[in-house]
Formats: structure tokens, sequence, C-alpha cells
């Protein structure tokens, strides 16, 4: 493994995760903002109803992605918590290529293909992945056992406890093995149901294909839970001449010989110097 990822594993802990500037929990932003921190107003507006501050080109990814297309619900898998993390920049200081991903939330019932799509204001839409090793903060052991093919670390499995209901109520999670927040986060979408976030091209580990994980909630309720995809030809070009990628050679599973991969979670992507740009319409019936 690059020992630039394992030296910034050592680095991060809870501490040090909330001092880091942007970082906000989801009632304090409610309380800033006048709200009833035991709920989440929801809107819904025109997409060109109010500016938004989004990058143009990742607008125009958006607006030319699949629309009116119904994500589909996928496991969340094992590795989530309830971070309670509003902020837009999820890497803390993990090494890998940086990319830029804007999310719309659409509701079906609104939705039309002709571009003239309902956003959902006020959800928080909530990531997370791993590093550039195939690593999870949060549950490190774990995982690392998990990506070398040995036995499991013992990690609480089969235990299941409740989130604190900071985004959705009566979650399920697997109680955390360390205290590490890096590449998770969550944000409201804006007026015209538009959400980002900056993070790091994810990494691979055994028997699963590149992915992100994403939840959507509203009213602390959970309306989606899904996992997100990029082109296997991208992802073939980052790890075979990006660091720290190329020192974790041997990707065993791609899209196509991935069980639980859907095309529908596919991001529209591009290519820049130094970043990767991707977006994807989320629609949901709300």
């Amino acid at each position: 493994m690059n020992r630039d990822v394992e030296l910034s594993r050592l680095r991060i802990s809870r501490r040090r995760a909330l001092a880091l500037g942007g970082t906000v929990s989801l009632s304090a932003l409610l309380a800033a903002c006048g709200g009833n921190p035991d709920t989440t107003a929801t809107t819904t507006v025109p997409t060109t109803a109010v500016p938004s501050d989004i990058d143009p080109r990742l607008l125009a990814l958006l607006d030319g992605a699949p629309r009116c297309v119904m994500a589909v619900e996928e496991t969340q898998g094992p590795y989530w918590f309830d971070v309670d993390s509003i902020r837009r920049d999820i890497r803390e200081d993990r090494p890998g290529l940086e990319v830029a991903l804007a999310l719309r939330v659409q509701d079906v019932r609104n939705c039309s293909p002709d571009g003239a799509v309902p956003g959902i204001a006020n959800a928080v839409v909530e990531i997370w992945h791993c590093d550039a090793g195939g690593v999870y903060s949060g549950y490190e052991a774990d995982s690392v056992a998990a990506n070398s093919g040995a036995p499991s670390t013992g990690s609480p499995s089969s235990i299941i406890t409740m989130s604190d209901g900071s985004y959705s109520l009566d979650d399920g999670q697997i109680p955390t093995t360390d205290d590490g927040t890096y590449l998770r986060g969550a944000q409201t979408t804006d007026a015209n149901g538009i959400a980002q976030f900056t993070t790091i091209f994810p990494g691979w580990y055994t028997g699963r294909t590149v992915h992100i994980h994403l939840k959507v909630h509203i009213d602390r309720r959970t309306v989606l839970t899904t996992q997100l995809y990029v082109d296997d030809t991208l992802s073939d070009d980052v790890f075979a001449t990006v660091s720290p990628y190329t020192a974790h050679p041997g990707r065993d599973t791609r899209n196509d010989s991935d069980v639980i991969f859907h095309d529908t979670g596919l991001l529209a992507t591009a290519r820049e110097p130094g970043r990767i740009l991707a977006a994807i319409n989320l629609t949901i019936d709300a």
C-alpha cells in the first residue's frame, strides 16, 4: 500500500475531523437557520427558479445526464454510520485524484424529460466511500482485512445499533471500530435540488467494482439508499496512471461482474487536468 495513504490514515481522528473548516452537524445547521431540529423542511421548486453556485461545467453534465429515471434501491453495505457532518469537502487529507460531484434530487411525480424538472430543496444527500487503498473510515481494520482476503478482525458486524437521528430516524448501523470520518459527509440540496461535494476518486476492494454509497433523507426519513458507479474505462485509466492508485494493482471486479451494479447509478463524467467532474440526476418518489 502507498505510504502516503497509510500515513494519512494515522493522522485522522474524530477530533481533528470536527475541527476542520466547513464541518457542521445537521442539528447545528437547522438551529442556525431557525429550523426545528426534529424535522428538515423540504420544498419542490423549478430547477431554473434561482441561480446556483454550481460550476457551469458540472451543470452541463447534470443537464446532459438521464432524467426521470427512477433511482434503484441498493444495499447500504456494512460500513455506514451517521457521521452527522454537513460539509461539501469530505476529503480531510486523503490522497487521491480530486472529484467534483454534483447530484440533483428530483421528484418522479413532477418529472419531465424535456428539462423542466423540479428539484427537491432542503433534502439531505449523504455520501461515503473507500479511500484510494480500498479502506473505509470508521472501520479501517475490518475493511483492510476484507480487502486483503484475510479473516475478519472481529468487528461486531452482527451487532446493529440505531443512528442518532441526525439524518434519518431508525436507520441501523454497525458500531464503528475507529474514530475516522474521512470520505463521509452530507449536504442539503439548494433551491434547485442540487448538492455538491468535493472528494477523491474511490479505490477498489475485493469483490466490488468502484462505487460511492449514497442516501437521500427527507424529514429525517431515508427515501433512497443506493450506490453510484463510474465507467470502467475511466477507472482503468486512473488506476494505471495516477498515484496512489497505482500502488494498489490487481482489481478483481468490474461493473459487468459486480453483483450489485446497476446502470441507473452510472455517473456522467468529464476528465480535466488534475480532477474529474461527475454528475447524476437522482429521481425519487418523495
